[in-house]
């Protein structure tokens, strides 16, 4: 097992820069403790704006390459981006770890891991706010960004990802309270199996002193820790497990029923760490919504209509998209597809019908959505860009709605992540990037 707390000295090499601050983080971290840090990407460092300028400057070594690359074996030690997925690694290689894996050698405060398909980055985000304090990983800031400011000790809600929980099993760090919110067939572009990502994310229940997990999970999640007491949502109360009243539904802002159960696992973990249950209510009341989290960013109004834009770009799956249909009243127009992940379509076919929605569909999947769409009688108009998407779904509304971004997929056919997908739809829905339908995606796909 490597000693990640020595690295003064050693070769080391982040393998996999990434966009979102994790490898210029691991690479400050290991500067800051004496290690020779060296880049191995397959992109140039001009391609990665500030952050790829800051790493030439900081005189780190910025190879262009995969595996096999000489300095891959040349290394001492491989800091991975949980990005690359276990088929990239060669037989043969040189110590491993992740930017995860540090951080937990060096943080020695308490601290709740979240996982799940979905609601991970809502319920890291009110159980941190419950608690009172930092929240950090997978869609937050990085880990070891937040351990360079907050410093060791410090007590932490942090959001780890399959992919992350992967890359810590060799060493698996405890927690206090493990947190399961959902499963549902995902990323199966990076797992070799749909059981090699359950099994993946139910490790993280074997890590922890107690944990609580989704109702729906129950009988997935037999092999645990000791679970926490449930706390259900009924007829808008937030009850404990002996009916008692702790909180009202209006209490929370976020919308949708998905955020109340989200929530009732978050009160959950705040209770077991000593939240007073007379504090619920108004701890809840200062929750507030992450960005790309069915996100109300614009609304328009014209000859009596008016129309209301939301931004749910973090909703990569069906499920995800499902349950933000569900939360949006009133007439409903949604944007759907992106690069595909292995997800099927019928049941979100299936709920945009019952919804009675109106689709719109676009990427990479725009296809096989729309084919099973048609399974349920839709026709969905197609788009070409974000801003044609945005367009079209307006005139399904013409006497007003809802816009929804909330694309059951992942972004990386024509964007750089769900963040710059969702900064697309929020530019397009206040008119920034004006663009008139083409001819092709004002047709319908048959």
């Amino acid at each position: 097992m490597q000693d990640l707390t020595q690295l003064s000295g050693r070769r080391l090499l982040i393998w996999g820069f990434g966009r979102h601050g994790g490898g210029l983080a691991a690479g400050r971290w290991a500067a800051s403790h004496g290690a020779e840090v060296a880049i191995l990407e397959q992109r140039p460092a001009s391609d990665f704006g500030p952050a790829g300028a800051e790493a030439l400057a900081r005189g780190w070594t910025w190879h262009v390459g995969d595996a096999g690359h000489a300095a891959f074996a040349a290394a001492e030690l491989i800091v991975a981006s949980p990005a690359i997925p276990p088929r990239a690694w060669p037989a043969a290689h040189p110590p491993r770890t992740s930017p995860e894996a540090l951080f937990f050698a060096h943080h020695a405060g308490a601290r709740i891991a979240v996982t799940g398909t979905k609601g991970k980055s809502t319920t890291t985000n009110i159980t941190a706010s419950l608690l009172g304090w930092g929240v950090a990983g997978n869609s937050h800031e990085p880990l070891l960004e937040w351990l360079m400011r907050s410093g060791a000790h410090a007590p932490l809600v942090c959001e780890l990802s399959s992919f992350q929980l992967w890359y810590l099993k060799d060493a698996p760090p405890h927690f206090d309270i493990a947190i399961f919110t959902s499963f549902a067939k995902d990323h199966l572009d990076w797992h070799p199996s749909l059981e090699h990502y359950r099994a993946t994310k139910l490790a993280l229940l074997t890590w922890a002193t107690s944990c609580v997990v989704a109702p729906e999970m129950e009988m997935m999640a037999l092999r645990s820790a000791a679970r926490l007491s449930k706390i259900v949502h009924v007829s808008g109360d937030f009850r404990a497990a002996d009916g008692h009243v702790l909180a009202r539904r209006e209490d929370l802002g976020l919308p949708g029923d998905h955020n109340a159960r989200n929530a009732c696992l978050a009160i959950s973990a705040a209770l077991r760490m000593g939240v007073r249950e007379s504090e619920l209510p108004a701890r809840l009341r200062q929750v507030t919504g992450l960005p790309h989290r069915l996100e109300f960013v614009h609304e328009e109004s014209r000859d009596g209509a008016t129309w209301r834009y939301i931004n749910d770009s973090i909703a990569t799956t069906p499920e995800s998209a499902i349950a933000g249909m569900n939360a949006i009243t009133g007439p409903l127009a949604i944007i759907l597809g992106g690069s595909d992940k292995g997800a099927e379509f019928v049941e979100l076919a299936a709920a945009t019908a019952r919804r009675g929605a109106s689709p719109v569909v676009m990427g990479q999947t725009a296809p096989p959505i729309a084919k099973a769409l048609a399974l349920y009688g839709l026709r969905p108009l197609t788009a070409l860009s974000m801003e044609e998407a945005v367009l079209l779904a307006k005139a399904l509304l013409p006497k007003g709605g809802s816009v929804l971004l909330s694309p059951a997929c992942a972004s990386f056919d024509m964007f750089n992540g769900f963040e710059d997908r969702g900064r697309c739809f929020i530019a397009a829905a206040r008119g920034e990037q004006a663009l008139q339908p083409s001819a092709r995606g004002a047709t319908e796909n048959g």
